[in-house]
């Protein structure tokens, strides 16, 4: 158990962290890509997209496919299967529980990759938004979101990818992995000689 009582403010990455939606968006990539490209290119693509996970959809699809009307339609066909499915996905375990009672002591920040129109309006469906100071997103980067934000050290920043790891530790945040949910393959040999970093596998092993 982690305790979180000396932080001032907390950031949450979103996928894979307060929802149990990693594999459900892969799946929604997946499908995207495949309508204009052939499954195995739409199978390498998925697979070096998650790997990105906290880098807005635009820069990545726009970085794998050269030609702009693919890419465009690709976005299209991704946050339409987003709309249609992403509303329902699951809370991670603990998260809701963990999200409730921080917001009674700590400033809680969202920070995701995710399109910030689809991340705000899960955050209202799902009765969440009240929780939150900031709710983030893309088509900005997460520095680029948090550059305008004031942040209150000591802070502490819970993700499951390497962008949220690098992103905590240039606004010398404390930095917790959670890896129950994460597509970060590799993980556990990248962070072996991160004295710094401390792992949980869910928000249950945070103590508010």
């Amino acid at each position: 158990m982690i305790d979180c009582s000396q932080y001032k403010q907390m950031i949450f990455d979103v996928d894979g962290v307060i929802f149990d939606s990693n594999a459900l968006k892969a799946d929604n990539i997946r499908s995207a890509a495949a309508e204009f490209v052939s499954r195995q290119e739409a199978e390498k693509f998925t697979e070096w997209f998650t790997g990105l996970n906290g880098i807005p959809r635009e820069i990545k699809v726009h970085k794998w496919f050269d030609d702009k009307s693919t890419a465009e339609g690709i976005l299209e066909s991704y946050t339409r299967r987003n709309e249609e499915t992403l509303y329902e996905v699951a809370f991670t375990a603990g998260a809701r529980q963990l999200l409730e009672t921080a917001s009674e002591s700590h400033e809680l920040i969202a920070l995701s990759g995710g399109e910030v129109g689809e991340v705000r309006t899960l955050f209202e469906r799902r009765g969440i938004r009240s929780y939150f100071r900031e709710v983030l997103g893309g088509p900005k980067t997460k520095q680029e979101n948090l550059a305008p934000v004031t942040l209150h050290h000591p802070l502490l920043y819970v993700g499951d990818s390497r962008i949220d790891y690098e992103c905590a530790a240039e606004i010398g945040a404390d930095f917790v992995f959670m890896a129950a949910y994460t597509q970060f393959f590799g993980w556990q040999s990248y962070f072996a000689g991160e004295t710094g970093v401390r792992i949980i596998q869910t928000l249950e092993e945070l103590r508010p």
